[in-house]
């Protein structure tokens, strides 16, 4: 999945032109909950779920995710795969708040998110955060342990490695409130879950220097610079190997440069 630029990197001007826009993201999935329905999700084997939307605890003016029953092996899914076939950093965001019991301190608060492939989603899973460290089935850093001390919390994980570790093409995320330990339903609540895929643009940029098209040689205007660039853009898109989002952005920096003025 890796993909490395071969050609020489270009002037400096060019990277204190672009310091600030080294990065391109597109957002892969994003959910609120401000909804009223959870269609963007389904249960295991396009079953019932028993994820519901809920006042937040701690803010009624906002709505969230809960359960109304334990689970293992995943309760509450993404209905469409999400596609991580691209040399990416691909990074996981959400907003947790686990309810602890006052009555029993020992109870597991059972919260739990990770991924699937999207290919085997009953069998192929990947825990990646959970308040119950031991049956996270990740490795360190990406394995993450959810706070639930009755405050949100937020998380950003970086997923990359499990994801090309696994050679995975397509993801779906899954979700639940783990029945292990005692654990009961309702006490788990989640927010703002996002997939963002990250990507260096820099390379790309790098490969048209800002000035000009060869040592000594200046650009004719700004406009030949910009056409120059899009030609490089354009086969990076033909390769597959960045998205139309991608390509706005790298050439929306392009556009706004002054290369070649």
């Amino acid at each position: 999945m890796k993909f490395q630029i071969t050609k020489p990197i270009g002037l400096v001007a060019l990277f204190i032109a672009t310091a600030n826009f080294a990065q391109a993201d597109v957002i892969l999935f994003q959910e609120n909950f401000q909804g009223t329905n959870l269609n963007q999700w389904v249960g295991k084997a396009g079953g019932a779920h028993q994820g519901q939307l809920v006042a937040d605890p701690l803010n009624p003016a906002n709505q969230v995710l809960n359960f109304t029953g334990v689970n293992f092996a995943g309760d509450i899914l993404g209905a469409v795969p999400l596609d991580v076939s691209r040399p990416r950093q691909y990074v996981l965001s959400f907003d947790f708040l686990g309810v602890p019991d006052a009555s029993n301190p020992t109870r597991e608060n059972g919260g739990f998110l990770g991924f699937a492939n999207a290919a085997s989603p009953l069998t192929q899973q990947s825990w990646i955060a959970g308040t119950y460290p031991s049956a996270l089935t990740v490795p360190a850093p990406t394995a993450t342990t959810l706070v639930a001390d009755g405050q949100w919390h937020h998380y950003e994980i970086d997923i990359t490695a499990v994801v090309e570790a696994n050679d995975l093409a397509a993801i779906v995320l899954i979700l639940e409130d783990w029945g292990g330990l005692d654990s009961v339903s309702g006490d788990a609540f989640f927010d703002n879950i996002s997939v963002v895929g990250v990507y260096d643009i820099l390379p790309i940029l790098a490969q048209v220097p800002c000035d000009g098209p060869a040592p000594g040689k200046k650009w004719k205007n700004h406009g030949a610079y910009v056409s120059t660039v899009s030609k490089v853009v354009q086969t990076y898109l033909n390769a597959n190997i960045i998205v139309p989002e991608e390509a706005e952005q790298i050439m929306a920096l392009a556009g706004s440069s002054n290369c070649g003025k």
